[in-house]
């Protein structure tokens, strides 16, 4: 009799376990049909349980449509294939992680412009993204262009190598604050490189005052006017070659071409850092003092005998070894036999060697007062 009840009992508290589960199943899925993102996420995760792959899919989908990021999660785990789509829904939940990646994506798209790059990331919490778009107003608002500059690019998925120069500029010693920096397509830009050197030889249709063009191959150069980058340009390359503009001339050998207009005066903009002399020559007081007279840096010497040294035919231009400031051998004119390049150091600089990073600050206030 006992054993009997015990049986009934049994068999009640399971039909009655089963209604109510039936119950919560009836409820969670009705709930789902209204639009309820839990039910839809939690609905999709009973079918995934019961190996419903299909039937999962397509309630995780409903919910992440809603922007519910555990849904979203799930799909980016489980249907890999799919990710673009996922994580653009990520992105527009305001998933940071996503939004980062969706606008990595977007910068090496040719059918979304910088403008419209800018405008889709306005609002993004991810910090990475927050400093880029920052970056971009920042070099569109300068309240007065004291330097205009162009950036040229054959399309629009030049866009993460236009970040990187800004952010170039930003980062250089360089008073960069109102300056101001476009991006400009021009679809006939091609490059070749048929140079010495292996150096980028771009043409392009349009010109300007002041242009970056980002050439698709070859070595970076400068002169006067344009800049020409290649994908492998890093900051600090990008800033050597500014330094040109700045009123800079390489400190390391240049080519002959380059030296024998460089080195017989022919340089097309102001030098700071190097001046040009005779080879080997022993020189008069009268011609060294003449000598310390054009020196940029002479400011910062107390006499003109600070850059040379007494002979018994005459003098030798050089300062010591261990001075700070004075006249120092440059490799600039190496490749040619009658001239010798001085500069102001005698450490290896940012001109000599770029990935030094070194921008001595004479070299900074020889900027605010040539």
């Amino acid at each position: 009799m006992k054993a009997r009840l015990l049986i009934l009992l049994l068999l009640l508290g399971v039909s009655g376990w089963s209604h109510q589960v039936y119950n919560q199943q009836q409820q969670l899925r009705w709930l789902a049909h209204q639009g309820n993102v839990k039910a839809q996420y939690q609905l999709a995760n009973s079918h995934w349980q019961q190996d419903n792959r299909t039937v999962a899919h397509y309630w995780w989908q409903r919910s992440a449509e809603q922007q519910y990021l555990p849904a979203i999660d799930n799909l980016i785990s489980e249907f890999p294939k799919a990710n673009d789509e996922w994580l653009r829904l990520a992105a527009s939940a305001g998933d940071s992680t996503a939004q980062r990646q969706v606008a990595k994506n977007e910068l090496a798209s040719r059918d979304i412009s910088v403008d419209e790059w800018q405008r889709r990331w306005e609002e993004a919490t991810d910090p990475w993204l927050q400093q880029q778009v920052a970056l971009l107003r920042r070099y569109q608002a300068a309240r007065q262009c004291e330097m205009t500059i162009k950036v040229i690019a054959a399309n629009q998925a030049e866009k993460e190598r236009y970040l990187h120069f800004l952010s170039a500029v930003e980062s250089s010693p360089f008073d960069s604050e109102n300056w101001c920096i476009s991006l400009k397509l021009d679809d006939s830009l091609s490059c070749v490189t048929r140079t010495e050197r292996n150096r980028a030889n771009c043409h392009f249709d349009t010109q300007f005052d002041k242009q970056v063009v980002l050439a698709d191959k070859g070595i970076a150069s400068a002169n006067n006017r344009t800049l020409i980058l290649t994908p492998d340009s890093s900051k600090d390359v990008i800033q050597h070659e500014l330094g040109h503009w700045m009123g800079f001339a390489d400190e390391y050998e240049m080519s002959e071409l380059l030296a024998r207009e460089f080195c017989d005066g022919h340089y097309k903009h102001k030098s700071l850092n190097i001046i040009v002399t005779e080879q080997d020559q022993r020189y008069t007081a009268a011609q060294v003092q003449d000598i310390y007279h054009r020196l940029p840096w002479r400011s910062e010497l107390s006499s003109w005998d600070e850059i040379a040294s007494r002979e018994s035919d005459g003098w030798r231009l050089g300062s010591p070894e261990n001075k700070a400031i004075g006249l120092f051998k440059a490799d600039t004119c190496n490749a040619i036999n009658d001239k010798q390049a001085w500069r102001p150091v005698n450490v290896s600089t940012a001109m000599k060697q770029h990935d030094t990073g070194l921008w001595p600050a004479l070299y900074l206030k020889l900027l605010i007062n040539p």
